[in-house]
């Protein structure tokens, strides 16, 4: 019930403030991106806390701000620009570990590079996506939200009515074979349909939708499991409480953490 709530209140209030975002663009919608960014690596270093850890916060933070610039194209050459990023986070923790002298310096430089690249990297391909959307006069990014949106929901209702069999019991004991592949269909539908309805661009093929469903079907699953692993292995529900109750960023932003950037990589590398 606790969790029928939840995605509640992600129709009622975070849908038409995805949608708005959407449709009003960047900046916008790259500062409120990066605001999730950086509530979403907040979360990830009090996870890593917990496991005894010292993550640099404050330089997380800088990074991420610097990574949304990146992708929202303030620079020339963003792909460039974020592997620079990059180098200089390695370099520059390495330095703060040096003068700082705190406990454990190969964990809290590991989990501070982690983070960064799990989230505001990972997750910020979403503002470059909007800017791809802007150029093309396509609705990738919106109907990637949508796909990974009713994934989620087909997968919840159908596993909980039907699914028997659970796909990884020891990482997602609700999380079953008939709601995954339930989800998987969902997200194919969600594409193929916009495609057939001129709604995803004119731009891309047939082909195109079949990759943008499976990404989003997959990867946006795996995304989810992948949360899922790093919260069981610190021993939390949730990644945060900032919803209250009904979980945190990273619990409702996880499948966009693998989907997101591979369709980035995918438009990147086959649709100059």
């Amino acid at each position: 019930m606790k969790e029928l709530k939840g995605r509640k209140l992600i129709l009622i209030l975070g849908v038409p403030l995805g949608i708005g975002c959407f449709y009003v663009g960047n900046p916008i919608f790259a500062i409120v991106t990066t605001l999730i960014m950086l509530l979403g690596l907040d979360e990830f270093f009090k996870m890593c806390e917990i496991k005894g850890s010292y993550p640099n916060r404050i330089f997380g933070f800088i990074i991420t701000v610097f990574i949304g610039l990146a992708y929202s194209g303030v620079y020339a050459h963003h792909q460039i620009t974020v592997l620079g990023l990059a180098c200089m986070t390695v370099i520059s923790l390495f330095i703060i570990e040096i003068i700082n002298n705190k406990k454990e310096p190969l964990q809290n430089i590991a989990n501070t590079v982690l983070g960064i690249i799990f989230v505001p990297t990972l997750l910020g391909t979403l503002i470059h996506l909007r800017q791809l959307d802007h150029i093309f006069d396509s609705n990738v990014t919106l109907l990637l939200f949508l796909s990974v949106w009713l994934c989620d929901t087909a997968a919840f209702f159908f596993g909980t009515k039907f699914g028997e069999k659970k796909i990884l019991p020891k990482i997602s004991p609700k999380k079953s074979w008939v709601g995954s592949i339930s989800g998987f269909i969902f997200s194919i539908l969600t594409f193929f349909i916009a495609y057939k309805l001129d709604f995803l661009g004119p731009t891309y093929s047939l082909i195109d939708c079949i990759v943008f469903g499976f990404i989003s079907g997959v990867f946006g699953q795996l995304g989810d499991f992948g949360e899922s692993l790093l919260k069981r292995d610190v021993g939390v529900k949730d990644s945060g409480d900032i919803l209250r109750g009904h979980g945190g960023i990273l619990d409702r932003f996880d499948s966009l953490l693998f989907s997101s950037p591979l369709i980035y990589i995918y438009l990147l590398v086959f649709n100059q």
